[in-house]
């Protein structure tokens, strides 16, 4: 009786199909069992007769409508199990079912294309059949573990084929059985192929970036001796010249060839630091020294060039400047480099600002000019080794763009950085935060300390102008 009940299933759920159910309603089948209960009874008056007449047609309309639904179920199935196959046959990927000891129970036509073998084989002789005894065994301890702790499991196995070697990666699932396990295989090989070519290319570039570097070095040493055997000998032909009357052309001569070659000396300097630098082979020897005698030394090393351009310098240092803990030459040379830019493109009878001043645990040196200034666009930039603002061959100031590269990697080495900030047409400001104690503080590779001081905020009390780029 209760099969009369039996609601259409929904639409995409498993059970009797909408069109299967009864055409006739509970309702009316109690009626019509209960007139005929009522009619047979009223007649003839034998009341078990008619309940027994009663019950045969109720149990014969529910046989009629349970076969429907078992009908409707079946077609429901083969439909389920046709979409399916359709679905097992024409994808690539291998679809197997295995139980806890990875056997084989049932595997997808994908078999034979990805495998090599056929499916009834895989099904008789399991994974064996179509891996090594190594790889099937992996395979099957990922079954294990999928089924024992009820998570998806996979792992990669090389096949070894007839034309060339294919990676292949099997992820397994638990059933909800908990006895069993469905897998897929899918062909990597394209992926594999591509991370090696990946990977071939990045060591690829790693060698030319040492070969450049080493190249670097190595030109950088071979041109020291001879630049420094024409730089001594014009200087002393300089000299001798320069005592004889009517040599002025020849001692102008000799002028130009020592200012020649001290420019490729110092580039040649420039050079083979930044190769050791990006190479992460320059260290700094830390030592304790006087701040105000090192920034001294600096401004009369440069003081001649200063003058040349009629430019005001103003050096003020705080009067708690006193000693700090570095490298003394290294400290020299982004200090000269600074100021040296700074005299560069600050033009005649500008002004040049030098300061010093303690800020926390470190020490702040600023060299502000009144120049031509940076565009925001360039700011950013600058640091970057060979970078210069003005790149065209027609520029009217030398340089090959390593200064502030140098300055910035040194500054990494001590733990500090570069803070650069300036306006386009109001003047630039250059400020190195350096650590007072670099050898407590620990310094690393310069390359490194680069990478990771890209984007550290710079301290309030440089912040003068705008924009600012830290670019160490």
């Amino acid at each position: 009786m209760a099969a009369w009940g039996n609601p259409p299933a929904r639409d995409g759920e498993a059970g009797v199909r909408p069109d299967a159910a009864s055409p006739i309603s509970p309702a009316a089948c109690g009626l019509l069992i209960a007139l005929i209960f009522a009619s047979h009874y009223a007649l003839t008056g034998d009341f078990w007769t008619a309940a027994l007449l009663a019950a045969g047609i109720a149990a014969a309309m529910a046989a009629v409508d349970l076969l429907k639904t078992h009908r409707a179920t079946l077609e429901q199935l083969d439909a389920c199990r046709a979409l399916h196959k359709l679905v097992a046959d024409n994808t690539a990927d291998l679809v197997t079912r295995h139980d806890r000891h990875g056997a084989v129970s049932y595997a997808s036509p994908a078999a034979d294309t990805l495998l090599g073998v056929s499916t009834s084989r895989l099904m008789r002789h399991g994974l064996t059949a179509a891996m090594t005894a190594g790889d099937a065994e992996r395979c099957r301890d990922a079954i294990a573990q999928c089924i024992e702790l009820g998570t998806p499991m996979s792992v990669e196995i090389e096949i070894d084929g007839a034309a060339a070697a294919r990676w292949v990666e099997f992820r397994c699932k638990p059933l909800p059985d908990g006895e069993s396990a469905v897998g897929i295989m899918r062909d990597i090989t394209a992926r594999r192929w591509h991370a090696v070519a990946m990977r071939q290319a990045r060591e690829e570039a790693e060698s030319a970036s040492r070969a450049k570097s080493a190249f670097i070095a190595t030109i950088s040493h071979e041109l020291r001796t001879p630049l420094n055997a024409i730089i001594g000998f014009s200087e002393m032909l300089h000299r001798e010249l320069y005592a004889e009357s009517g040599a002025s052309r020849h001692a102008d001569y000799s002028r130009i060839i020592h200012e020649s070659g001290e420019h490729l000396m110092s580039l040649v300097r420039d050079l083979l630091d930044m190769s050791k630098i990006e190479a992460g082979r320059l260290t700094i020897c830390t030592e304790p020294f006087r701040v105000p005698d090192m920034i001294a030394s600096s401004v009369d090393t440069l003081r001649p060039a200063i003058a040349a351009k009629a430019i005001v310098l103003d050096v003020s240092v705080a009067e708690d400047v006193g000693e700090m803990v570095a490298d003394q030459r290294a400290c020299k040379q982004m200090l000269m480099n600074l100021l040296s830019n700074a005299c560069k493109f600050t033009p005649e009878g500008g002004r040049i600002e030098l300061s010093a001043a303690i800020q926390g645990e470190n020490i702040l040196l600023s060299v502000r000019d009144d120049g031509i200034g940076i565009a925001p666009d360039h700011v950013a930039r600058l640091g970057e080794p060979f970078y210069q603002v003005d790149s065209s061959y027609a520029r009217q100031l030398e340089g090959a763009g390593l200064g502030l590269a140098i300055v910035r990697g040194l500054a990494g080495l001590h733990g500090g950085r570069l803070v650069i900030e300036s306006t386009p047409g109001e003047g630039s400001c250059f400020s190195l935060v350096l650590p007072l104690d670099a050898e407590g503080r620990g310094t690393e590779p310069a390359g490194k300390a680069a990478a990771s001081q890209q984007d550290p905020a710079p301290p309030a009390e440089t912040a003068i102008a705008a924009p600012v780029a830290l670019v160490a």
